[in-house]
């Protein structure tokens, strides 16, 4: 599964793109990429746009103990704020959905499943409608 994140720090802002079949040992992989990078910082929003995602790994004993793993960081310096998932489709959405109740309750982090690109932009504090215009326009700053 091609999984990717971008950081835009004048806004706050890490973008995840998944796509293809959703592994949750790529995703622990790039999450401490992300926790290591010299631009990831507290309090950032997340937005995760699972819009290209096919089919997700059913492993739940694996998805506990990455969220375990993931539970132990709250507190640490590049835990998001915010985590908002980019879901307009019903396998996205059993994905989101699986990730929202599995972050539920950990630490003071506010979270959110939308269908609507707009909206799931609007939410993480972006007038942009579209992510690609997002990325277009931080490329221009």
């Amino acid at each position: 599964m091609p999984l990717s994140f971008e950081i835009f720090p004048k806004r706050g802002l890490a973008v995840i793109t998944y796509s293809g079949v959703a592994g949750i040992a790529e995703t622990g992989e790039v999450f401490a990429q992300y926790a290591a990078h010299p631009d990831a910082a507290p309090g950032q929003k997340h937005l995760l746009d699972l819009s290209r995602v096919t089919d997700v790994e059913q492993d739940f004993l694996r998805l506990m103990a990455f969220q375990a793993r993931a539970a132990g960081a709250v507190g640490q310096p590049v835990m998001p704020a915010m985590l908002v998932y980019y879901a307009p489709t019903p396998i996205s959405q059993k994905m989101a959905n699986m990730a929202y109740r599995s972050w539920n309750g950990v630490g003071d982090i506010a979270l959110a499943v939308v269908a609507d690109e707009a909206e799931a932009l609007g939410l993480v504090g972006c007038s942009e409608t579209r992510i690609a215009d997002l990325k277009r326009r931080v490329a221009e700053e």
